[in-house]
């Protein structure tokens, strides 16, 4: 008997893209424009997937008009990175025409913009519904504004969706609207602190996706 596809929500940076040395050079030239000295790659590379005036007070306890300096000057520099490429993770491109068939969105906490060119450069943007971006919601992950909005972009439910996210807060606000989520172990997210999120399911490599939806597809919609 035929199942309807579920949809698939995708963060970006360390589920699709490998972009943690773009994103530091792009944060370090900022700090440096106002004075600032240079993050650690480990420093960084755990809050990726937090908006960048979260980063700056956890990091550097900056905020204010000062943090929202720092998120414009580091995403003026990000989107000039991107265009000299983006790097897809192994296996992403050659997967994605199987997931053809389904609804499929983005739930990352980029601005919209910079999400639609990083997927262009990386040449899987014709396989997107809908790409959304955190600045189109008031609360960032792991609330659940995001994947709940992206869901409406995409045409369905959030129970109807799959989340697919590399960090506890991707699979947080999944879990938070409802929906099925998988973690993905070869990204930035600690993979401890990924299965304490206790995600649905777990992949070490994006290749192993196509089987776990068929799985979600037989269950149907989370209840």
């Amino acid at each position: 008997m035929a199942v309807d596809l579920l949809a698939v929500l995708f963060d970006i940076d360390g589920t699709l893209v490998e972009t943690l040395d773009l994103i530091l050079e792009a944060m370090n030239g900022a700090l440096a424009e106002l004075g600032e000295g240079p993050l650690r790659a480990d420093e960084l590379r755990p809050l990726i997937g937090m908006p960048v005036a979260r980063q700056m007070k956890i990091l550097r306890d900056l905020e204010g008009p000062v943090a929202d300096v720092i998120t414009d000057r580091y995403y003026a520099r990000f989107t000039a990175l991107v265009e000299n490429g983006v790097r897809l993770y192994p296996g992403v491109r050659e997967t994605f025409p199987s997931l053809a068939g389904r609804r499929i969105g983005t739930m990352t906490t980029r601005r919209r913009a910079n999400a639609v060119r990083m997927l262009e450069v990386g040449g899987i943007a014709p396989y997107f519904r809908a790409i959304v971006g955190g600045d189109e919601v008031s609360h960032p992950k792991p609330a659940p504004d995001l994947p709940r909005h992206a869901a409406r972009a995409i045409g369905v439910r959030p129970p109807s969706c799959v989340i697919v996210g590399d960090a506890p807060v991707d699979i947080e606000a999944g879990r938070a609207a409802g929906s099925w989520t998988v973690a993905v172990g070869y990204g930035y997210g600690d993979p401890s602190a990924l299965r304490e999120a206790e995600p649905d399911r777990f992949i070490d490599r994006f290749k192993e996706l196509p089987q776990v939806l068929a799985r979600f597809d037989v269950l149907g919609p989370k209840a």
